[in-house]
C-alpha cells in the first residue's frame, strides 16, 4: 500500500509524516479570511453584546480588575491588553494572571499572578452544583471585572473562554476541583455550551464576583484572529461559540481501529496539555482501537497525577470506548 505524506500540529512548529494512503484525514474546516488584532477587537468592542460599551462602562468606576490567560496562551494577553486599555479610561486596573489551580506564574506588571492555595480568597457563596466559591480580594474590590480569553473548542466546558477566566481562573482551590468532577456528566463535553452542567456551574461561580465584560479572540487553523466578540460574558460568550462552530467543528467516518491526533502549540506544549486532545478522538475509534497522541511536549510531561487522575479517568475515558489504548509520540524521552 502506498503512504502519503500529511502536514500535523505537533507543536510550535508543524510537521509533516507519512500515513497509509487509506487514511482518512480529518482537519478543520477552510477558515474565514484573517484579520488583524487590532481590526478584530475594536470591532468587538464598536458591537458590544448583552452590554453597554467598555468605554461607558469604565466611565461608571473607579477600580477595573483585568484578568488575562496564564502563560499557555500568553500571547493572548500581550495581544489583547493593549488594545483595550484605552476604553479603560481613569480607572485604576489591576491585571491578574488566571492560573486556575496551576502553580502561580510571574507577576504582570500592576498586578499578580493568581494562587488557587492562597489563605486571603475570600467566600462567596455556593452554587446550585454544590461549588464553595472564593476569589481573591483584588477580583472582589473591584467595580468591573474584564475578562480576555480565547474561544477556541474545550474538552469538557464545550468552549473556552467566557467567564471561564473567571472560574476557574481565579478561583480557590477546592472549589476548582468540585466544578472539575461534573466533567464526566452528560452534557459536559467538548463542543457543548448549553445544557453542559460543568460550564453552568462555571458561570453561576462567576457571577458572584459581580459585574464582568468579556473580549474573547477566535483563531483560525493556522493561529491568525478570525473575529472577536465583546460584552456579557454569557451572551457574548453564546454567540462567539455559535459563530466559531463552523471554524472548528466537522464531520467524520467511524468507527476506526487507530486514530491520530495532533494540534499546534499551546495545546502540545507538555502532556497535561496533549491529553485534551483524547476526547475529540472518542467518537471516532472503534472498541480496542488505538488513539495516537503526536504532541512535541517541549516543556516536559507536567503533573503525572493529575494527568492520570483528573485528566484522563475523570475527564476522558467516560468518551472513549472499551479496551482503548494511547499511545505517545513526542519529543521526550522513553
Amino acid at each position: 500500500m502506498k503512504s502519503r505524506r500529511i502536514e500535523i500540529g505537533w507543536g510550535r512548529r508543524p510537521r509533516w509524516i507519512d500515513v497509509p494512503g487509506n487514511a482518512v484525514e480529518v482537519s478543520a474546516p477552510p477558515s474565514p479570511p484573517p484579520m488583524a488584532w487590532s481590526t478584530a477587537v475594536e470591532a468587538a468592542l464598536l458591537a458590544p453584546i448583552g452590554s453597554p460599551p467598555l468605554a461607558a462602562l469604565c466611565q461608571q468606576v473607579r477600580r477595573v480588575c483585568v484578568i488575562v490567560p496564564d502563560d499557555t496562551r500568553k500571547d493572548v494577553a500581550g495581544q489583547l491588553l493593549p488594545l483595550i486599555r484605552p476604553h479603560l479610561g481613569a480607572a485604576a486596573v489591576t491585571v491578574v494572571v488566571a492560573s486556575g489551580k496551576h502553580p502561580p506564574g510571574p507577576a504582570p506588571a500592576g498586578g499578580f499572578s493568581h494562587d488557587a492555595r492562597a489563605a486571603d480568597l475570600v467566600p462567596v457563596g455556593r452554587t446550585a452544583w454544590g461549588t464553595e466559591v472564593a476569589y481573591p480580594p483584588a477580583v472582589l474590590d473591584a467595580d468591573l471585572r474584564v475578562l480576555l480569553g480565547e474561544i477556541r473548542p474545550h474538552y469538557f466546558a464545550g468552549y473556552a473562554g467566557g467567564a471561564k477566566l473567571l472560574f476557574p481562573g481565579v478561583a480557590a482551590e477546592a472549589g476548582i476541583w468540585h466544578n472539575h468532577r461534573l466533567k464526566a456528566a452528560p452534557g459536559a463535553r467538548l463542543g457543548v455550551v448549553d445544557g453542559n452542567p460543568c460550564r453552568a456551574d462555571m458561570e453561576a461561580a462567576a457571577a458572584l464576583a459581580g459585574p464582568a465584560f468579556i473580549v474573547n479572540i477566535v483563531r483560525g487553523l493556522h493561529g491568525e484572529p478570525v473575529f472577536a466578540v465583546a460584552g456579557d460574558p454569557i451572551a457574548a460568550h453564546r454567540e462567539g461559540a455559535r459563530r466559531a462552530g463552523p471554524i472548528f467543528e466537522c464531520t467524520a467516518p467511524g468507527p476506526v481501529d487507530v486514530v491520530l491526533v495532533s494540534d499546534r502549540h499551546p495545546v502540545t506544549m507538555n502532556l497535561y496539555q496533549a491529553c485534551k486532545l483524547l476526547p475529540p478522538a472518542g467518537p471516532l475509534l472503534a472498541e480496542g482501537g488505538t488513539i495516537i497522541v503526536a504532541a512535541e511536549c517541549a516543556d516536559g510531561i507536567g503533573p503525572v497525577e493529575v494527568i492520570n487522575e483528573a485528566i484522563y479517568r475523570l475527564g476522558s475515558v467516560h468518551s472513549l470506548p472499551a479496551k482503548h489504548r494511547v499511545l505517545l509520540v513526542s519529543s521526550q524521552p522513553p
